[in-house]
């Protein structure tokens, strides 16, 4: 086991190397010039080369990179044009409401892809697993920005059901004292039950445009992982005896489609991470997303790269946690498939 955790952090560990050369090159490629925006378009030739010189971006790239790389080590992703705080600060600030976003919408997708996954699977071929096919092909091509809006005029709008977008909390309200930066955590440590349940209506609207689209994608892998378990011999020997259905779908065919499922879970929450983007936008969501989302306005390619190394090296980091649960569940998979 020591070995394949060991083996697996090197990978993550080359892989998160991959990923800061990759993203450093891309954005030394891409039109724009961080000194001319950062001094406005009334500045200067001059002005603008002065400080490309300052901020080292004329010097080669290989120098550039190891700069880079080397304020990495340190914590310091350079500084945002468009604020001018540093980079690491103005998204590792916004990171807790990207994180209690992401995590609110996989639980609704698990809520709703889960157990329609099941039904689906439970009797394929029949009217109910033709709905679940249905709502996943709905989930899974409408567009997150188009069913944002049809929330928010639905909901927001005609019944008042929940609050408009807004932000995390009413305007003027004082968030709660910071703990893990999660509103909702944060408020039940403080024992303000109130604020946690503002807090929770205004997580609602956009994890739930997050997880309607992210329950197709749980949907299909749970129908698809249960129905391959379908006719496994263990399967077939449970029917033989005469075990119900349900418990043989419940017990046996579940319990070994999990490996699968959790790959699905697993992915699904990545993209959730650093797929919130427009969403974030659209409700007014102070996450990483927005702040991503304003820095292309001002062509801030420091705050693009950080942001996509910050989603890229956690998305990295879930894949390790699946891969590293994956050999506590399945022996074959830390073994190298060397047992039978």
């Amino acid at each position: 086991m020591l070995r394949y955790v060991l083996r697996r952090l090197l990978i993550s560990a080359v892989t998160v190397i991959g990923l800061v050369l990759v993203t450093f090159l891309v954005v030394r490629v891409l039109p724009g010039d961080s000194a001319a925006a950062r001094l406005g378009p009334e500045a200067s030739q001059a002005d603008i080369e002065t400080l490309r010189t300052q901020l080292g971006l004329d010097d080669p790239l290989p120098r550039q990179l190891l700069d880079y790389s080397t304020g990495l080590l340190h914590g310091d992703m350079g500084p945002a044009v468009s604020t001018g705080r540093p980079v690491s600060d103005e998204l590792l600030d916004r990171l807790p409401a990207t994180i209690e976003l992401a995590v609110a919408g996989l639980v609704i997708a698990l809520l709703l892809g889960f157990p329609l996954g099941l039904l689906a699977a439970a009797r394929p071929g029949r009217p109910s697993d033709a709905l679940a096919r249905l709502f996943a092909v709905l989930g899974s091509s409408m567009a997150p920005i188009w069913l944002g809006l049809l929330l928010i005029f639905g909901l927001y709008s005609t019944w008042q059901l929940f609050p408009g977008p807004v932000g995390r909390l009413p305007i003027g309200t004082p968030p709660p004292p910071e703990v893990t930066g999660l509103y909702v955590v944060d408020s039940l440590l403080a024992g303000d039950f109130a604020l946690a349940g503002q807090s929770m209506q205004f997580l609602f609207l956009p994890a739930l445009t997050l997880g309607l689209g992210a329950s197709a994608a749980v949907l299909k892998m749970v129908r698809s992982a249960v129905l391959q378990t379908a006719d496994s011999g263990f399967v077939r020997t449970a029917r033989a005896y005469g075990v119900p259905g349900r418990e043989v779908l419940l017990r046996d065919q579940l319990r070994n489609a999990m490996l699968q499922v959790l790959t699905a879970i697993g992915l699904v929450f990545g993209f959730l991470l650093g797929g919130n983007i427009i969403v974030e936008r659209l409700f007014n969501w102070p996450g990483m997303g927005r702040v991503a989302y304003d820095a292309l306005g001002s062509n801030d390619l420091g705050l693009l790269q950080g942001y996509a190394l910050i989603i890229g090296t956690l998305y990295i980091l879930l894949n390790l946690v699946v891969d590293l649960v994956y050999g506590l569940i399945d022996p074959r998979v830390r073994l190298g498939g060397s047992s039978s």
